[in-house]
C-alpha cells in the first residue's frame, strides 16, 4: 500500500509538470517608477542596447534604463513613496527594485508629490499574475464557448466578443433587452436571434450591437455545425448599451489621462468596458510589440473576456520574451 501510493504521489507530480510549462505568475513585476513630462531628447531603454525616445508618460521596471540628452530633462514619479525626482540633462540611470543607480549626470533628491494611485497600480499587477500561467490547451475544436458575465459597449466601442471554437462552426446570438421593472422577477423583450456565418480564419469572433438603443441586455451566444445546436449556454451574460452622454464623459475622462497605458486600461476596465480595455491594449502591443512588462495586462484583459486560446498565447509570448 506504501508503494501504491509513492506511486500514486509520483503519477500526479508528472501529470502537473507535463501541464504546466515552465515561467509562472511569480514572474510577474510591477512597475518601480513613472517617467513623465520628458523636455528635450530623452530615451529609455529595456536592456541598455537599443533606446526609443521615451513618450510624454513611460512606466519604468526593473532593469530600465533612461537617459537625457543636452538640455534635456524628464521627472521620475514614485507614487508608493509619493515623492518626485527630477532627471537632470547629459544623464543616465538604471532602474532597480531596490532604487535608481545614476551611471552619470545628476538626480535630484526626492520631494514629495500629491499621488494617490500607486497602490491600485500595485494591485493591478499583483492581480494579473494569476493570467499569465500557461498551461496545455486541449486539442481539437471545443464547443464550449462562454462569455464575459457582464460587459459595457458604447457607440465607439460596440463590440460583442467570443472565442472562435472552430473553423467551421457557425453562430448563434440570442438577444433580449432587459424591461426595468419594480417586481422581482426579470421581464424581457422578445428574443432577439442572429445568425452568425463560420470564420474560418479569426482569432476571435466580434459582432457589433451598434443598432442596439441604449439600455441592459441579455445575450447567449449558441455554437452550431452541420447538425444544429452543439453547446447552449446554461445561463445568460448581460450587456449595458451606453448612450451618447455616458459615452461622451468616458472620452474626457480617458484624455486627462492621455499617453497613460495603464490608468486608461483601469479606467476601462473598472467600468466593465472590457473590450475597449482589450483593443486599448492590442493596440499598444502593436506599436510596442517588446514592451513585454505589461503584456499580463492583455492575459488578464483576454481571460475577462473567456478568449482563452489567446490568453494562453500571450502568456506563452510573455514568458518566451522574459527568457530571451
Amino acid at each position: 500500500m506504501f508503494i501504491c501510493r509513492i506511486g500514486l504521489s509520483l503519477f500526479l507530480a508528472l501529470f502537473l509538470a507535463l501541464i504546466a510549462i515552465p515561467g509562472t505568475a511569480e514572474d510577474v513585476a510591477a512597475p518601480v517608477l513613472k517617467l513623465m513630462a520628458p523636455e528635450g531628447e530623452v530615451e529609455y531603454s529595456l536592456d541598455g542596447t537599443a533606446w526609443r525616445d521615451a513618450p510624454r508618460i513611460k512606466y519604468l521596471f526593473d532593469g530600465y534604463m533612461v537617459r537625457t540628452g543636452k538640455n534635456s530633462t524628464a521627472r521620475l514619479v514614485n507614487q508608493e513613496s509619493g515623492t518626485i525626482q527630477t532627471l537632470a540633462a547629459d544623464s543616465k540611470i538604471e532602474i532597480l527594485d531596490r532604487g535608481v543607480v545614476v551611471h552619470n549626470g545628476a538626480l535630484s533628491k526626492p520631494r514629495e508629490e500629491d499621488t494617490s494611485i500607486w497602490q491600485s497600480i500595485m494591485n493591478k499587477f499583483a492581480l494579473a499574475q494569476k493570467y499569465t500561467t500557461v498551461r496545455r490547451a486541449p486539442g481539437g475544436c471545443d464547443p464550449k464557448v462562454l462569455t464575459a458575465d457582464t460587459l459595457v459597449v458604447s457607440p465607439d466601442h460596440p463590440d460583442l466578443v467570443w472565442r472562435n471554437a472552430c473553423p467551421e462552426y457557425r453562430y448563434r446570438l440570442l438577444i433580449q433587452r432587459i424591461i426595468p421593472s419594480t417586481e422581482e422577477e426579470t421581464k424581457l423583450a422578445p428574443v432577439v436571434t442572429i445568425e452568425i456565418p463560420p470564420h474560418a480564419t479569426s482569432e476571435m469572433i466580434r459582432y457589433s450591437v451598434a443598432d442596439l438603443a441604449p439600455a441592459i441586455y441579455q445575450y447567449r451566444v449558441e455554437v452550431l455545425d452541420k447538425d444544429g445546436v452543439i453547446f447552449s449556454p446554461r445561463e445568460a451574460s448581460e450587456v449595458t448599451v451606453m448612450d451618447a452622454r455616458m459615452a461622451n464623459e468616458i472620452v474626457e475622462t480617458l484624455a486627462g489621462v492621455e499617453g497613460d497605458i495603464i490608468l486608461q486600461t483601469d479606467i476601462l476596465t473598472q467600468r466593465n468596458m472590457l473590450v475597449a480595455a482589450m483593443d486599448l491594449l492590442r493596440g499598444y502591443f502593436e506599436e510596442f510589440p517588446k514592451e513585454n512588462d505589461l503584456r499580463p495586462l492583455l492575459a488578464e484583459a483576454y481571460a475577462r473576456l473567456r478568449l482563452e486560446s489567446l490568453r494562453q498565447a500571450e502568456s506563452r509570448l510573455y514568458h518566451a520574451l522574459m527568457a530571451e
